[in-house]
Order: C-alpha cells, then sequence, then structure tokens
C-alpha cells in the first residue's frame, strides 16, 4: 500500500467528496462548504470514483513549475555574477540581463538564486527613528551637493571623488562629475558646469567640509569660504546639514553610484576620470537612473533662475587680499604685480585691493568692484650672493683694484685673509 501526501485543504475535500458520493449532502451543498463551483465539484466527485483518494490531490504535486527559470539562462546569470559581473545585487543584475542578455527574471528569483550559490549575502535591517522632512514643492528650490570619494575604477585607474548634484524635490541627478578630491577647484567648476546648464537654483544643501565652511577660529561663522562668497554673489543660499541623515538623498544617491556605476564603468572598460566623464556626458546613465528613481514634484514648475547679467568666469574665482606698496605693486603666489598709472579707480599706497584667480588660472586685481590694470613684473634677484657667487666675480680683478674683497674663498667665509695687507668688507 503505497503514502498519499495530502495537504489540509485536500483533507477537507476528501470528507465533503466522501458525503457527497454516499449520497448524504447534494452538489450544491458541497459547493458552498467548500466554495467551490457546483461545476468543479462534479470534477472532483468524477476523479474521486475513478481514482479514489488519490484524485483529489493537485495533479502538479511532484513536477517541476512549467514557470521555472530556464536552467541555460540560470547558468549564464551564475556564469556572469561569479566573473564579470561580481559583487552585482540581485535587482541590478536582473536589469542588467534583460538589458545586455535578454534574459527575463525578477530580482527576487535571482535572488534566492544568488543566495543559494553563496553569491549574496542577506542583510539584517534595524528599524531606526527618523524625523521625516517634506520634500521641496518644485524643482530648483534646494540641490543637495556631496562629494563621494571611492575607488570608483576598482584598481584599474586613480581613487577619485564624485561630486553629486540631486534635486530634493525630485530625487533627480542634475549633475555628476569625476575630480581628483572634493577640492575648491573641482567643487567650483562642477558647480560652474551645472549652472550653466540648469541656472541658478535657490539653494545648495551641503556639510561642512572645509570646501563648504570655515570650521576652525569661528565661531561667529562670519568668516566664508571661496564657495561661500561665491554663492553669495550668485544670490544663491548655502545651508549646512548637521548629520549625514540630513541630507539623506544625495547620500542614497552616492551608495546606488557606488554600487551601480561601479560597474556600468567596469563594463565600459573605463579607467581614467577622463573617460569616466565623457561617459557620464555622452551615456544615458543619467536619463536612466531618473527614469527609474526620480519623482514628480508637487508643483511643476521650476525654480532656477536665468544666469543673464553674471559673469561666471569672473565670479568663480579665488579671492586674496593685498595691500598696495610705495611703489605701487603687489605680490601674490610668488608673483609681483605692477598697478598701472591710469586707472578706473583711485589707488593710493596701503589701499586694500582683492586679487582674483579664476578657474582657469587668469588673475585680476579688483578694487571697490572695479578691475585694474597692472602688468606681471620679472622675478626679483636676491639681495645677497653666496660665498662661491661673490668670489667668481671677483676673481680677476687687478691687484689695485678698490673691490671690498681680493682674498680667496677661504678667506671669505673665516672672515680674514693671511695676507695683512689685503682686507676686506662683507656687504
Amino acid at each position: 500500500m503505497g503514502i498519499l501526501i495530502m495537504s489540509k485543504k485536500e483533507r477537507e475535500q476528501l470528507k465533503v467528496i466522501g458525503r457527497l458520493d454516499a449520497g448524504e449532502i447534494t452538489q450544491a451543498v458541497a459547493s458552498q462548504m467548500l466554495k467551490l463551483s457546483t461545476r468543479w465539484i462534479r470534477e472532483k466527485l468524477r476523479r474521486y470514483r475513478i481514482e479514489g483518494d488519490a484524485g483529489l490531490v493537485h495533479k502538479n504535486r511532484g513536477r517541476p513549475c512549467p514557470r521555472q527559470w530556464d536552467p541555460n539562462e540560470k547558468a549564464i546569470a551564475i556564469e556572469l555574477l561569479k566573473s564579470e559581473w561580481r559583487g552585482f545585487g540581485p535587482t541590478f543584475a536582473s536589469e542588467k540581463l534583460a538589458e545586455l542578455k535578454d534574459i527575463k527574471v525578477s530580482g527576487e528569483t535571482l535572488r534566492k538564486v544568488m543566495i543559494a550559490h553563496a553569491l549574496w549575502k542577506p542583510g539584517k535591517r534595524k528599524p531606526k527613528h527618523r524625523r521625516w522632512r517634506e520634500r521641496k514643492l518644485m524643482r530648483g528650490i534646494l540641490v543637495q551637493l556631496d562629494g563621494s570619494p571611492h575607488d570608483w575604477f576598482e584598481g584599474r585607474g586613480p581613487k577619485c571623488t564624485l561630486l553629486v548634484f540631486i534635486d530634493d524635490a525630485t530625487s533627480e541627478i542634475l549633475w555628476l562629475e569625476f575630480g581628483e578630491s572634493e577640492s575648491f577647484k573641482g567643487v567650483a567648476s562642477a558647480t560652474k558646469k551645472y549652472i550653466e546648464m540648469h541656472g541658478r537654483p535657490v539653494s545648495f544643501y551641503v556639510d561642512y567640509g572645509s570646501v563648504f565652511s570655515v570650521n576652525l577660529n569661528n565661531p561667529e561663522r562670519d568668516k566664508k569660504t571661496y564657495f561661500e562668497m561665491i554663492m553669495k554673489d550668485l544670490s544663491i543660499d548655502v545651508i549646512h546639514a548637521r548629520s549625514p541623515q540630513a541630507k539623506g538623498r544625495v547620500e542614497r544617491a552616492n551608495k546606488t553610484m557606488q554600487d551601480r556605476l561601479v560597474k556600468e564603468m567596469r563594463l565600459a572598460g573605463i579607467s581614467s576620470i577622463d573617460q569616466a566623464n565623457d561617459y557620464i556626458r555622452n551615456s544615458r546613465f543619467i536619463a536612466k537612473h531618473n527614469a527609474k528613481f526620480a519623482v514628480p514634484p508637487a508643483q511643476e514648475h521650476d525654480a532656477h533662475r536665468a544666469i543673464t547679467g553674471y559673469d561666471l568666469n569672473s565670479i568663480f574665482c579665488t579671492r586674496e587680499t593685498r595691500v598696495v606698496t610705495n611703489d605701487f605693486t603687489i605680490q601674490y603666489n610668488r608673483l609681483v604685480f605692477q598697478i598701472q598709472k591710469n586707472q578706473p579707480a583711485i589707488v593710493r599706497p596701503k589701499s586694500k585691493v582683492v586679487v582674483c584667480e579664476r578657474l582657469d588660472g587668469k588673475i585680476a586685481i579688483r578694487l571697490r568692484n572695479a578691475n585694474l590694470n597692472f602688468k606681471e613684473l620679472p622675478m626679483r634677484k636676491p639681495n645677497k650672493l653666496s660665498p662661491v657667487e661673490y668670489v667668481n666675480l671677483h676673481r680677476n680683478e687687478p691687484e689695485n683694484s678698490s673691490s671690498p674683497f681680493l682674498g680667496n674663498l677661504e678667506d671669505f667665509k673665516s672672515g680674514g685673509s693671511s695676507n695683512e695687507n689685503r682686507k676686506f668688507s662683507c656687504c
């Protein structure tokens, strides 16, 4: 006698169908008891009379699912995830399978397969209490800006930083740019390109990094960084987040970039900053990311403002204060500049001027918002000569020369001469 495996639901059906076969109840009553149609009740009764109890067991019991994942496609996916696609997450891997290999599989199915083959480790998420903040009403009111240092090329190139601009209202990536580090020039260059493309946002949401905030000896918060000065000239507010969680949208975007963008660049064979920036500009990566993750704003208007009347090349610069000397020169970065006579503003000795160095390296000198006329002077020679230079200068002079020194190098170093008739004085 064989063993028959039945579910709880099938055992309930066995009792009712047995009573129906014995004539104790009608088909209508059996239909109400089992919540099945009378047509299906007749089919169940027919199977019961032919096959007995086994007639009520589901016909697919013990058979492979007809909708199961094709074994050949599964083998291809596993091989890719073990080699070229190592580190891919289930969701991203399922998208790339459909895009590149025309293999359609749900992320959950792939996740289970990856766990079974030790290619994915499910994480335990602990709930954290957070205070939820309303999104801004429209695009361009608040743009979150952050730098993400990471091994973006997975050892194929140098480590660098990705600067991410994301809109608070829509979670839309507005600009991405790779740089060597989160330096002023890197941030300023990326911000300038972003503003040229989209316009001036109402405010930037940043952290307390050294580019965005003067953190030492600044209790009154009156000292400003170059970035804050530039934003003030552009009428853009700079808001500092007190924790990474406060600007969670850009932090989550950084995490997504470190997962998806790294693997996209691996597939494209990218190994340098220039190649990475070209890939971002010329591919559809940002468009595809926004199509998947961006949300519609509460209001359809765009709060970005025009840049008409703003000379961005002059505004995006470093600014150092210098004092004009009596000979109308100033020094900056080991260079000497001569202030010309004809000027659009009155310049006097002791006047304080601002030396502006643009992102392209060009220098401008300003006084009361007027650009001064100047020229660069050649480097000044040192006033004192070394002992070797001094001796070489006077070596060939005659005995009756009026040179202050006619001795040898040893006499110069020791401060005297073995010949009493020879005397020297040092300048």
